[in-house]
C-alpha cells in the first residue's frame, strides 16, 4: 500500500486539492452564496438579457419575466416556454472547471489567465445551451425533457473536459518543456 502511495503523489496530491478547493466551494456556496440567492439571481438576469437579445437578432420575439421562486421565464409571441431556474444558470460549472486547474501544475499567472478564459467560454456554452433548449421547445416541446437531461448536460461537460484537456496538454506547461 506504501509503494501505490509513494509512486502515486502527485496524482494523490492533485485529487486531494481538487476535492478540497470544491469541498470549500461548496461549503461557501451552501453556507451564503445559495441561500442568499442574490448572485444566483443576478448570473441568472445577465444570461436571460443575452439570450433575448440573441434571440432579437435573429428575428424572434422573445421575451421574459421573472417568477416568484427566482426563476426567468421566457415567452415566444406571448406563449409561456421554459424557466431558466437559478440552478440552470452554470454558476456550479465554474468552481468546478476552476479547482481543477488550479490543483494541476503550472504558473499561477497562466493559470489565472486560462481559468478566466474557461468560465468566459463556459458562460457563453450555458447560454447556446440555453437558446438551444428555448428553440427546443417551440418547435419540438416533446423532446425538451430528453434533450435538457442528456444530450446539453453532455454536451456542456464535454466542453470543460476538453478545455481540461487544452490546459493539461498545451497550456499548463512552458514551450520549453514541450520541445
Amino acid at each position: 500500500m506504501i509503494h501505490l502511495i509513494k509512486e502515486n503523489k502527485k496524482l494523490i496530491r492533485f485529487l486531494l486539492m481538487c476535492l478540497l478547493a470544491y469541498l470549500v466551494w461548496v461549503i461557501l456556496y451552501n453556507q451564503w452564496l445559495g441561500p442568499d440567492k442574490r448572485l444566483d439571481f443576478w448570473l441568472s438576469g445577465i444570461e436571460a438579457k443575452e439570450v433575448i437579445a440573441l434571440f432579437k437578432l435573429l428575428g424572434y420575439n422573445l421575451d421574459q419575466q421573472i417568477e416568484y421562486n427566482y426563476k426567468y421565464i421566457f415567452y415566444y409571441n406571448g406563449q409561456r416556454l421554459v424557466g431558466l431556474a437559478t440552478s440552470c444558470n452554470g454558476l456550479v460549472l465554474f468552481p468546478l472547471f476552476s479547482c481543477f486547474i488550479l490543483a494541476t501544475n503550472g504558473h499561477w499567472k497562466r493559470k489565472i489567465i486560462y481559468t478566466l478564459i474557461g468560465c468566459f467560454l463556459i458562460y457563453h456554452v450555458n447560454i447556446i445551451r440555453i437558446m438551444g433548449l428555448v428553440i427546443i421547445k417551440i418547435y419540438s416541446p416533446e423532446s425538451l425533457d430528453f434533450n435538457h437531461k442528456y444530450t446539453f448536460t453532455i454536451l456542456v461537460y464535454s466542453f470543460i473536459f476538453y478545455l481540461w484537456y487544452l490546459w493539461i496538454h498545451y497550456y499548463s506547461v512552458s514551450k520549453e518543456q514541450h520541445e
